[in-house]
């Protein structure tokens, strides 16, 4: 579960945000301009797959069944793109509305992970899942950190 949860899905993000990145360099297609004009999409979007995605259920189907595996693969792959697209879009109180509720709840959830004593995946030890949990707080803490430094970083770009 540690696996699943702190590096391969956090790395089929971080690999659509970088490619979209790339593909996206000079100009991104007008369709998508069109429809994330302020990244709400996207964050509506990403916001979906990646709750989807931390469902227990859905993380025993995806260990178990080759569909469903590659659903997810693509679907979060799908969620780098449409983030890094909408950050690059979204006003800060667009940012600070989605992200302000999503890596709380990534918090949350690892919280709720690393104290239960219920084992929520069939696919994973409760170890596994502990371990999980506690990652999870971590991760969401420090994509919080980052986040507030980047969104810094912002603000003294545009005051001054």
């Amino acid at each position: 579960m540690v696996w699943y949860m702190l590096v391969q899905m956090p790395l089929l993000v971080l690999g659509g945000w970088l490619v979209a990145g790339h593909w996206w360099a000079r100009q991104p297609p007008a369709l998508l301009e069109r429809f994330n004009r302020f990244g709400l999409t996207g964050f509506i979007v990403t916001t979906l797959i990646a709750g989807y995605w931390m469902i227990p259920s859905t993380v025993d189907r995806a260990v178990v069944m080759l569909g469903t595996d590659m659903a997810k693969i693509i679907t979060l792959w799908l969620c780098g793109a449409a983030l890094r697209h909408s950050m690059q879009r979204a006003p800060m109180l667009v940012q600070v509305f989605f992200l302000g509720y999503t890596l709380p709840m990534m918090v949350w959830l690892g919280l709720y992970f690393a104290t239960t004593d219920l084992r929520l995946c069939n696919a994973y030890s409760l170890e596994s899942q502990l371990a999980a949990g506690k990652g999870l707080v971590v991760l969401g803490s420090a994509a919080g950190a980052v986040w507030l430094g980047c969104l810094w970083q912002r603000h003294k770009r545009e005051a001054g």
